[in-house]
């Protein structure tokens, strides 16, 4: 298909009115660029990454199989996947070959590595994937996955990497519209100078114990001084209260 198609297909994407619209637009986006089946995540920096609100998505429009969508189900993809680790640093499109992550020395996640190093059997041989950056430090990410054939991915890159990258943001504000995922209440940036003191000390990688024992309290009171930050910034867990403490300009960047 000629590229000119592509560009209607993502123009498609900002008029549609559903998300079931916008979602069959990425089948053919896929198609037009070479690629086969869409892979969607709202939020890789969730505790858990949940899909049931894909299953729509998965099993009508993208063609995913039951079996398939619930194996990713409930997983926390930010620390098992590394696309999803990529994810978190990456800001353009990327490619990855399955091949490649299989032959690699996963050492975080033994399910990982034996999903990645059986991706061949499974008919995944790689896949095009654009990082999607949202408001409090939510990453997310529309992919394009290659299945049961070889690919120039690199080709793909070249050629349609700033489409893809736009469909996948155009195609990410009807998900975070109509599901709400990951919507919270704005965050609240008066945070005791205790909470402040904690969630720094978060930022730089400390434990429960070792806050604690840098403000000369027990583990849990340094624990409920970092719960009630990670409350009053709106968000879910203590990584992300300290990333968007550092967005807000209220405590220090780490480097």
């Amino acid at each position: 298909m000629a590229s000119g198609s592509l560009n209607d297909y993502v123009e498609a994407i900002s008029q549609a009115r559903s998300l079931v619209q916008a979602a069959s637009q990425l089948v053919a986006i896929g198609k037009a660029a070479g690629l086969d089946r869409p892979a969607v995540v709202a939020d890789f920096t969730a505790d858990r990454v949940e899909i049931g609100f894909q299953d729509e998505l998965l099993n009508q429009v993208f063609g995913w199989l039951p079996a398939q969508a619930q194996e990713w189900s409930g997983a926390p993809l930010n620390r098992v996947c590394p696309v999803a680790r990529a994810c978190r640093v990456a800001t353009n499109p990327f490619i990855w070959e399955a091949a490649n992550i299989g032959a690699a020395e996963i050492t975080w996640d033994q399910n990982a590595q034996a999903f990645w190093r059986t991706a061949a059997e499974r008919g995944i041989y790689g896949g095009v994937t654009v990082p999607v950056h949202m408001p409090q430090s939510r990453v997310g990410a529309v992919g394009w996955l290659a299945l049961g054939r070889v690919v120039d991915l690199n080709g793909i890159i070249r050629t349609h990497a700033n489409m893809l990258r736009l469909a996948a943001y155009l195609f990410m504000d009807h998900v975070y519209r109509e599901r709400a995922i990951g919507q919270t209440r704005q965050p609240d940036a008066s945070l005791s100078e205790r909470e402040l003191e904690c969630l720094t000390w978060v930022a730089l990688g400390k434990t429960d114990a070792e806050i604690g024992e840098l403000i000369s309290r027990s583990p849990s009171t340094a624990r409920f001084h970092v719960e009630r930050a990670v409350e009053k910034l709106g968000v879910n867990n203590r990584t992300r209260a300290a990333a968007v403490a550092c967005q807000l300009g209220i405590i220090s960047a780490v480097a």
